[in-house]
């Protein structure tokens, strides 16, 4: 996904601001893995075989980002490298047992350097150009289960998934079992499916494959 803020994210757009305004000052700062990872602990202590469909990611933004080094430090001592990637997402995140230790991540990155984390919630499809209607109302459904679940008592604030959409994929159309087709509404230049406006869809064909499939959480 871009860098942009995400729609569907717990909280629309996590920032970590005193993680960044400390990092500007010192070159090393220890925060903290459940202040930088917001949610995850409440994410992950939903049963696996109900969260399949859906994941929580983070990625770093900002000057610096990419020269940001974070390592998790468990109060054992044992230390373990979370990798970032190019694009500033964190590839590796602590686990439920190291979250609920009460581990720490130790931050390195250029003195002047300012950075923020974005916390995203994704749906776990694959990119392609035909998909099952099934599918898709599937991974809707459980995207919102998981999300009152790992919310906690912030889940009457929580947006709600209200369908897929495609960026990159320019247009789509709804197939139904009769032959019939209509054409995927746009939500800000990407085609969206969402299944209480298109009931009794058996597929969704796209003009291209999109960049990653997305949540929508936007009823219009």
């Amino acid at each position: 996904m871009s860098l942009r803020q995400h729609p569907a994210a717990i909280v629309a757009a996590v920032t970590v601001v005193a993680a960044a305004s400390q990092a500007q000052a010192q070159e090393a700062k220890i925060i903290p893995a459940a202040k930088l990872f917001p949610y995850l602990e409440m994410f992950l202590k939903v049963p696996p075989n109900e969260r399949r469909k859906v994941k929580l990611i983070y990625r770093l933004r900002g000057d610096g980002a990419g020269g940001l080094q974070a390592t998790l430090v468990e109060p054992s001592g044992a230390r373990t490298p979370l990798p970032i990637d190019d694009g500033g997402l964190i590839t590796r995140v602590p686990t439920l047992a190291q979250l609920q230790a009460k581990s720490s991540v130790e931050l390195k990155a250029p003195k002047g350097s300012k950075f923020s984390l974005d916390m995203s919630y994704l749906p776990v499809l694959r990119s392609a150009t035909e998909y099952d209607a099934s599918e898709l109302v599937g991974v809707v459904e459980e995207g919102n289960r998981v999300m009152g679940k790992a919310a906690g008592l912030l889940a009457m604030a929580a947006p709600k998934m209200t369908g897929i959409e495609f960026p990159k994929s320019e247009s789509g159309v709804a197939i139904f079992g009769d032959g019939r087709t209509q054409p995927l509404p746009l939500s800000d230049g990407m085609p969206v499916f969402r299944p209480d406006q298109l009931k009794g869809a058996v597929k969704v064909r796209l003009a291209k494959a999109p960049s990653a499939p997305d949540f929508s959480s936007k009823k219009k």
